[in-house]
């Protein structure tokens, strides 16, 4: 099995690499054809967005492989994808505006928005870079729109913070208009009337994007979150089936603690749907071999799970990683419940007393194992999944 999932993971990597290679050097010859370039130098942008492509995909593939358990969200490589193909095109618009004029720091936003730091900092280059090589523009004019890529993505970590985004939105304004008037300043001696007004309307573009752009952005990646787990557990998913396929009895256990997880979760008001689709994989790496927390999380990249599905799989029973979350919490208890009651009989199970002392014993000696205390579980809480899974029916 392990063999089998393995081709079919590469080649769904590959494609989503393949497809970046492909839009950086289309990128570079539409740059060159819409701004009249000769051959010649439309075949020397195709070498530098071809030497990038293959800098870009590197990275993407040393990142996934060697940042260990908890990747970034943006590792996503679907994401990659459609915010590198929509910065590509605003970027191509732009190249067209007049010099100091392009409207960079939105789109620094966007990328900053929907990637980590350094994949919107190595894109948020390239493009400037692809920009100023298909322009006439000086050097000055190059310079002012990398400073204010690179003061876009630095100011996305302010406007993470809820309470500092009136002072990232009036920061955004001041730079969007000081950048380009100073740049032009040192060119030319003066700043003209027509650039001080595009330099406010970008300005107060910026600013709106902020406030309008953010926030959809974030619930859209959340709603693509539960759009992923609910296709990963999907009956129809090939890992699904191949999780059937391969042990029916395994298959049954990812079933029950998924459905009991799930419920537990309800009760206390945490991610029930997180729950329900790690309950479901807890034990993937046991069908990718030894060891199994990183097979289990190796499978797991592959296949672009949600990170926070990732997270819990890497704190498989505290093995590798302490349990940090609620969720990972709840489904490490079900788990552990689930597993020793398949392992008892009927008979000691049959009295609701011997049972309700299983599930109790159990419960409490993993609290009192410190295994939970990092997970920011209350007592309350605690109390609450316990009671609910001495009445679970189905824990039988």
């Amino acid at each position: 099995m392990a063999g089998m999932m393995e081709e079919r993971f590469i080649a769904k990597r590959v494609l989503k690499l393949i497809y970046l290679g492909c839009v950086t050097l289309l990128s570079g010859v539409l740059f060159g054809l819409l701004h009249q370039m000769s051959l010649g130098e439309i075949a020397v942008l195709a070498f530098v967005d071809m030497l990038f492509a293959v800098l870009l995909i590197f990275y993407l593939e040393s990142s996934r492989i060697h940042k260990g358990p908890k990747p970034d969200t943006a590792e996503d490589y679907q994401r990659i994808c459609e915010y590198y193909t929509a910065a590509m095109l605003i970027m191509l618009a732009a190249s067209f505006f007049p010099e100091y004029t392009m409207p960079v720091f939105g789109i620094s936003f966007l990328l900053a928005a929907g990637l980590n730091r350094e994949q919107a900092f190595i894109i948020a280059l390239f493009l400037v870079i692809q920009s100023a090589l298909c322009t006439s523009g000086s050097v000055l004019a190059a310079a002012c729109s990398l400073m204010l890529m690179l003061l876009g993505i630095v100011l996305t970590v302010m406007y993470e913070q809820k309470e500092l985004r009136r002072y990232a939105q009036i920061t955004a304004f001041a730079l969007c208009v000081a950048v380009p008037v100073l740049c032009h300043y040192l060119e030319h001696g003066i700043p003209t009337v027509p650039l001080l007004a595009f330099s406010a309307a970008g300005g107060a573009a910026g600013v709106a994007g902020m406030q309008f752009l953010y926030d959809f952005l974030h619930e859209r990646q959340d709603h693509m979150g539960e759009i992923s787990l609910a296709t990963i557990v999907d009956p129809n998913f090939h890992l699904v089936r191949e999780i059937k396929k391969y042990s029916l009895t395994d298959y049954n256990h990812a079933i029950r603690v998924s459905r009991i997880a799930a419920h537990c979760a309800a009760k206390i008001k945490a991610h029930a749907k997180l729950c329900a689709v790690s309950g479901f994989y807890y034990h993937l790496g046991k069908f990718g071999g030894e060891p199994f927390v990183e097979s289990g999380v190796r499978i797991a990249q592959d296949n672009c799970f949600p990170m926070d599905v990732i997270v819990i799989l890497s704190e498989f029973y505290g093995m590798e990683h302490p349990i940090s979350s609620i969720e990972s919490a709840i489904v490490h208890m079900t788990d552990a419940l689930v597993s020793k009651f398949e392992v008892l009989d009927h008979t000691t199970l049959s009295s609701s007393w011997n049972r309700d002392m299983v599930i109790y014993q159990t419960l409490n000696d993993e609290s009192a194992s410190g295994i939970y205390d990092g997970s920011g579980l209350t007592m309350n809480q605690f109390l609450k999944i316990r009671e609910f899974l001495s009445k679970e029916e189905e824990l039988l």
